[in-house]
């Protein structure tokens, strides 16, 4: 369904001397269709920057976007347009993502009348359709956004989503700013609509409990790049990469069969300017050793559809 190669954004910066802020630089990954990749990392490492680059919300400075192969980076504005209604994201806040101006079913027609594969008298019926799919009620429609609750209006973000049929969602901290029961019932929601329709998903995340319900595959992000990508299960429970033993270890989690020492990473992550030589988590890494300062490691396969970027695995 989704394959991605290289991907690279860089920011150019600074007058007097030239510089690059290295947001993403050369991630490569695949999703399979009807499953999810969880991207995970602290924040500022890039997974939100990918999440625009796939959609061309902002262009890539290189690299390749494949989706049901056909390479997204080289269609044309008008091209993309025909073709971009089979992608959909799913941002942060959802109040943010609604019309205040704007009642419910209004903002659910509008995607239903850009699409222009409803009729005109059966948009009511499908409006009404979408909401009770998303958990809503019919008394919903009448009502503005301020007027509901932010899981409801995550709802109302989903029903939206429907609406353009879709085949990639792009979910980018979908549940970070509802309350935790508000969290697993969107959660659980978005999981009953994969199963039903069949939705790919690349979910965005830093919550390492959500994407080990959420998640097929995860990729873990350090500074711009992917540091460890695999099976969920061999991430939990035979992680390899020290930056992943850490994230496991600091969500309380047991980082992997034969890590059991709480990891605790000193020092603060290097800005996308000022990137280290060779690895770039040797800065704050407990098992560095000369080499990691001075050759960036190449990311070896451990295990099936296991990959690592570490000179020690």
């Amino acid at each position: 369904m989704l394959e991605v190669e290289g991907l690279t954004k860089y920011y150019p910066s600074g007058v007097i001397r030239k510089q690059y802020a290295k947001a993403v630089d050369g991630v490569s990954f695949k999703i399979g269709k009807g499953k999810t990749l969880g991207l995970v990392g602290e924040s500022g490492c890039g997974k939100t920057t990918i999440g625009r680059l796939i959609l061309r919300l902002i262009e890539p400075t290189a690299g390749k976007v494949l989706f049901d192969g056909i390479d997204l980076l080289a269609l044309k504005r008008k091209e993309l347009r025909a073709i971009r209604s089979r992608m959909q994201m799913i941002f942060q806040d959802p109040d943010s993502s609604l019309d205040p101006r704007m009642k419910i079913g209004t903002s659910i027609a509008e995607p239903l009348k850009l699409q222009g594969a409803t009729p005109k008298d059966k948009i009511g019926q499908k409006i009404l359709e979408l909401v009770e799919t998303v958990g809503l009620h019919p008394e919903h429609i009448n009502r503005y956004p301020y007027q509901l609750s932010g899981g409801q209006n995550q709802r109302v973000v989903l029903a939206r989503i429907l609406a353009m049929n879709p085949d990639l969602i792009i979910a980018d901290e979908p549940t970070s700013s509802l309350d935790v029961s508000v969290q697993a019932q969107i959660l659980n929601l978005m999981m009953d609509l994969q199963s039903t329709f069949g939705h790919t998903y690349l979910f965005i995340t830093h919550d390492l409990d959500v994407v080990r319900i959420m998640a097929d595959h995860i990729a873990v992000m350090y500074l711009g790049r992917i540091v460890e990508i695999g099976k969920t299960h061999d991430i939990f429970n035979g992680a390899k990469h020290p930056y992943t033993h850490a994230l496991l270890s600091a969500a309380m989690m047991e980082p992997a069969a034969g890590q059991r020492e709480r990891v605790i990473l000193k020092g603060e992550t290097p800005g996308p300017t000022d990137i280290p030589a060779g690895c770039r988590f040797h800065t704050r890494c407990i098992r560095r050793e000369e080499i990691c300062m001075l050759k960036d490691p190449e990311t070896v396969e451990v295990g099936d559809g296991h990959y690592v970027a570490c000179h020690f695995v």
